[in-house]
């Protein structure tokens, strides 16, 4: 680890000079992979676009290609962030050093990423709002690291309840677990009306049907769906949600987090 550390901190050094006339990667070691900051907290390419203003360097390497497709989900996530929750959600990561930063298992921000944009950036202005940190939001909303929860195949629930019904129910964690508890039953009472033709040819793989991001997770991750018949799944998607603004989410009864 501290010849790693070492190379890092290095490849910051002379980075100057190195970009000025950058040099195809040769061996298993990338020149352009160092600390992003003086402290040596963070690690990653310091020929990233986001670190001179949207200008991509890293043809510099001769991998431009290949390095801009390898972008994990959370980072694409984390890039439609406003600054202001950007800032917010970092400091989940405050004390921790650069190899747990980069570590998926022992950074949480790599989870809560999952929920998607469209759930941080509202948690993060409700955060703003009320002067509170980032620690004590998580604590009041379990839901974003309770193991009970899938971030990536549930975010379509928690969406949909911040999207359309959030002012109904208030910032009250319970009751939001319980509205999305309630639109996962609805979804599964549609799967099950819609039945078998749902599975009628011709059948797309649900990512490419032109459903939401989120919506095709949900399907893959919690209902094991991959492929389906696409207009099946839009009338599936377009009753729920019929259903959803006309009210009927928003009413009392307990429930656990879905599960199947």
């Amino acid at each position: 680890m501290s010849s790693l550390k070492r190379e890092f901190r290095e490849n910051r050094e002379l980075f100057p000079e190195n970009r000025r006339f950058g040099r195809p990667i040769v061996g298993f070691s990338c020149w352009a992979l160092g600390y992003l900051d003086p402290k040596g907290v963070q690690i990653g390419c310091l020929l990233h676009p986001a670190r001179h203003g949207g200008q991509d360097l890293r043809y510099l390497t001769g991998y431009r290609e290949k390095c801009a497709r390898e972008s994990c989900l959370q980072a694409k996530h984390f890039e439609r962030l406003s600054p202001h929750a950007q800032s917010f959600w970092l400091g989940i990561t405050e004390g921790l050093g650069s190899f747990y930063y980069s570590s998926r298992r022992a950074n949480p921000l790599f989870h809560l990423l999952l929920w998607g944009p469209a759930v941080l950036e509202k948690l993060a202005a409700r955060g703003r709002t009320q002067s509170l940190p980032v620690t004590e939001l998580v604590h009041h909303y379990p839901f974003l690291v309770h193991e009970r929860w899938n971030p990536r195949g549930h975010r379509f629930l928690m969406e949909t309840i911040f999207n359309e019904c959030r002012e109904a129910l208030g910032w009250d964690s319970q009751r939001i677990e319980e509205a999305a508890q309630r639109l996962h039953e609805a979804v599964c009472r549609e799967i099950a009306r819609v039945g078998e033709g749902l599975f009628r040819p011709p059948l797309l793989y649900v990512h490419r049907i032109g459903l939401s991001a989120a919506f095709a997770d949900y399907l893959r991750g919690i209902h094991g769906i991959f492929r389906a018949n696409s207009r099946g799944l839009f009338h599936i998607k377009d009753r729920t949600l019929r259903w959803v603004r006309r009210g009927a989410i928003t009413g009392d009864s307990p429930g656990d987090p879905p599960f199947s």
